[in-house]
């Protein structure tokens, strides 16, 4: 909901084209609040109604004539829904997009604001972009999966791309305090138009890999939802993951004269390579314009470099130095519930959260945390209910490949059994050859137990989320918190 109080002509007038289809003469139109949800809707407001993937606009419109709108806003016509005033606007995300930037402050216009998307690594890419810009005195926040605003104090929301207006406030209320913001952007964001009205100074894409598919069909139609942020309005540059497969169809979607490649390969701009790898980290070497330099860093996983290259990448595009950003990277630290390490006892086993949840994704992270582990891997996994079901079984493949000890387990079965969907994550798999133990607090506890001083257990699907949902249901369950009292307990047995 925004605050309007204003007649409804004065208010809409310069927004609208001729395109436009008015039901009445508007100057005796008063506004009080644009609303989008017609939950919030009270007398005297505007309703805005927004696309809705469940197919339910009908039904939003009217509820919000029962609770007393005043004007109707849509695409398309309800003219026999709605009995009040109506304004059809073709291109109306466009313009509801411009509209609410500019009603509440144009906030992109006082902060650089960087786009993230890809498959894997969003998350990962945001944080230590904020980390590093932090250090180099320009604050910066962080918006998608985990919440928005400081690293270490998020409002969280539940999702990685917010609805339009609710995104919009957001960004006002950022840009008080931050001078950049380093935003996650989802697939679903751009197909759905959430991010209309966003001025995006640069974009980064990681990867692309088997996700959504439930939602958008085919890997083409995912590449194609992501890549319409390398053709984004007034896009100032684009820092490009140069080792991945998909990487030349964001290229060919790119409308910015600047391009920047990060990667391992003669293509990248900015390159790295691996010095050391350890069961404490990692030392990267970088080379940048002639220019080389190490540091040494407290992550896990080979698909980790990436990220902090994305990150440094973008960091120079905005304009830091090479070394200045290179010694900043001193304040790195691991992002919650990405390869998040839960002890640092030399008598434990290491443990490991991670919310690897793709096939790719868990796959990449089992073959980096390897080279990190002298001793064996111990796996717990699962895969969530009510989505893509044909990753199961390739994840019930990549875990029994990669990891000496699997047990899969429970994630999120939302409306389905948990028992049902590892029997589709193990349908395929020699019997005898893992566990299933569908309590998720035993199987992660099992593992713990089962591991050596030497071993690595990872847990892996959820990782920052602190719930499990059941049957509609949310109720508390932290990876983390179960490992570590299995931990303390393990330590004093």
């Amino acid at each position: 909901m925004i605050v309007i109080n204003a007649n409804a002509h004065d208010f809409l007038s310069p927004w609208l084209i001729e395109s436009t289809h008015i039901s009445t003469d508007l100057k005796n139109v008063e506004i009080k609040n644009l609303c989008f949800d017609s939950r919030e809707v009270t007398q005297g407001d505007a309703f805005v109604v927004m696309p809705s993937v469940a197919g339910k606009q009908a039904e939003y419109v009217k509820a919000a004539q029962k609770n007393g709108a005043s004007l109707l806003i849509a695409s398309e016509d309800y003219a026999s829904l709605f009995s009040g005033p109506c304004v059809q606007v073709p291109n109306l995300l466009d313009v509801m997009g411009s509209l609410v930037h500019n009603t509440l402050g144009s906030a992109c216009e006082n902060m650089s604001v960087i786009g993230i998307t890809g498959t894997n690594g969003k998350s990962s890419i945001s944080f230590y972009l904020a980390q590093l810009l932090n250090e180099l005195k320009k604050p910066c926040a962080v918006m998608g999966t985990l919440g928005y605003g400081d690293t270490q104090s998020l409002t969280e929301t539940g999702m990685t791309t917010l609805p339009l207006e609710q995104l919009h406030l957001a960004l006002q209320e950022l840009s008080s305090q931050y001078q950049a913001i380093a935003m996650e952007v989802s697939s679903h964001g751009l197909e759905q138009g959430r991010l209309a009205g966003v001025k995006f100074k640069g974009a980064v894409y990681c990867n692309l890999s088997r996700d959504h598919l439930d939602y958008h069909g085919d890997m083409a139609s995912y590449g194609a939802a992501k890549a319409k942020l390398f053709n984004w309005p007034e896009l100032e540059f684009a820092v490009l993951n140069s080792d991945d497969e998909y990487v030349d169809d964001m290229i060919k979607s790119s409308s910015c004269g600047q391009v920047i490649f990060y990667g391992q390969s003669e293509r990248a701009h900015l390159k790295f390579n691996f010095k050391k790898i350890h069961n404490k980290g990692m030392v990267l070497e970088f080379s940048w314009q002639g220019q080389l330099s190490s540091v040494e860093l407290p992550l896990y996983g080979q698909f980790n470099a990436y990220n902090v290259a994305a990150a440094v990448a973008t960091a120079l595009q905005l304009g830091f130095d090479f070394k200045k950003t290179i010694l900043a990277m001193h304040a790195l630290r691991a992002v919650p519930g990405r390869m998040q390490q839960v002890n640092n006892d030399a008598h434990q086993p290491l443990v490991l959260v991670d919310y690897a949840h793709t096939p790719d994704a868990l796959e990449q992270a089992l073959q980096a945390v390897k080279e990190h582990c002298p001793g064996k891997i111990y796996l717990v996994v699962g895969c969530g209910g009510d989505r893509d079901v044909g990753k199961r079984p390739l994840m019930g493949k990549i875990a029994l490949q990669y990891a000496d000890n699997v047990i899969y387990t429970s994630d999120n079965p939302r409306t389905e059994s948990p028992e049902s969907i590892c029997m589709q994550m193990t349908e395929q798999l020699p019997t005898g050859t893992y566990q299933i133990e569908l309590d998720r607090k035993v199987a992660i506890e099992t593992a713990i137990m089962a591991a050596g001083p030497a071993d690595l257990v990872v847990i892996a699907g959820k990782g920052h989320e602190d719930y499990q949902e059941v049957n509609g249901r949310r109720s508390y369950f932290s990876d983390k918190a179960v490992a570590q009292a299995a931990l303390m307990f393990r330590s004093n047995t």
